[in-house]
């Protein structure tokens, strides 16, 4: 466990609070079909969401299965959940602290566990996965998604630049590395997919040591894996995301 990252993604997320709180939040308004990426739920399922922020994967969830559970460092970012679900009525969403690289929970414990682009934050992310099978039943699913490299010749570049925006960022994976992980700590390989993901970014709020390189490599300099492109004086940046389920192998039977 890294105790030194950890503070550092505490304190992060903490000044980060305000982007997660109130309906225009971009964790609010992603549309309801995102949970495509989760699926199949079904009503007895007890779910884990790992790193859940204030809960807004939880929710989504929340109403298609038995219980979620959502695990997360940030206690401001829990006691910010806990507030949003109480007001929306939520009331099958437990929020609790702990660390996605030692689960406060017993061998087999869920149905289904998730962990939503947070991966990248994680200095061990091998460690947090295999938490996660850890914590599955046999026979359950493990679904990560994460932000993933465009290439492994950008991805320095590609991480750099995201430490510079948020300095709790550790670093992505490719995504055939992300289902290796999967596959070895988890179990076979059920589904994977891509998506797309585009923000705008624009001065003064992004600081200079991000818009230059962007503004660079749309001048034809190097790339930086953020895919670049100009709308007026806003520059739009594209991320791709991988999903992968992977289902943890049934208990081998003692004759």
């Amino acid at each position: 466990m890294n105790t030194s990252h950890d503070d550092v993604v505490r304190r992060s997320f903490t000044a980060q609070v305000a982007i997660f709180d109130g309906p225009n939040s971009p964790f609010a308004t992603r549309p309801q079909t995102t949970l495509s990426w989760l699926e199949p739920l079904s009503p007895e399922m007890v779910v884990l969401d790992v790193a859940c922020g204030a809960g807004h994967a939880a929710e989504l969830a929340a109403s298609h299965v038995r219980q979620v559970v959502g695990v997360d460092l940030t206690r401001a970012l829990l006691d910010l959940g806990a507030a949003r679900l109480g007001e929306a009525g939520v009331g099958n969403v437990l929020l609790q602290e702990g660390n996605a690289t030692s689960l406060p929970f017993v061998d087999d414990s869920f149905d289904l566990v998730f962990c939503r682009t947070a991966l990248h934050h994680m200095v061990e992310p091998e460690r947090a996965v295999e938490e996660m099978g850890r914590v599955c039943r046999p026979g359950g699913r493990v679904v990560v998604e994460d932000m993933t490299a465009p290439t492994a010749e950008l991805r320095g570049t590609f991480d750099d630049l995201h430490r510079a925006l948020d300095p709790s960022h550790a670093h992505v994976l490719l995504d055939t590395e992300l289902a290796a992980l999967l596959e070895q700590h988890v179990g076979p390989l059920a589904h994977g997919q891509h998506s797309t993901v585009s923000y705008p970014f624009s001065s003064p709020g992004v600081p200079d040591t991000i818009m230059g390189p962007l503004r660079a490599e749309l001048a034809g300099g190097g790339q930086t894996g953020f895919q670049p492109a100009a709308e007026g004086d806003v520059v739009h940046v594209t991320f791709t995301n991988t999903a992968v389920h992977a289902t943890k192998a049934p208990a081998a039977r003692v004759e």
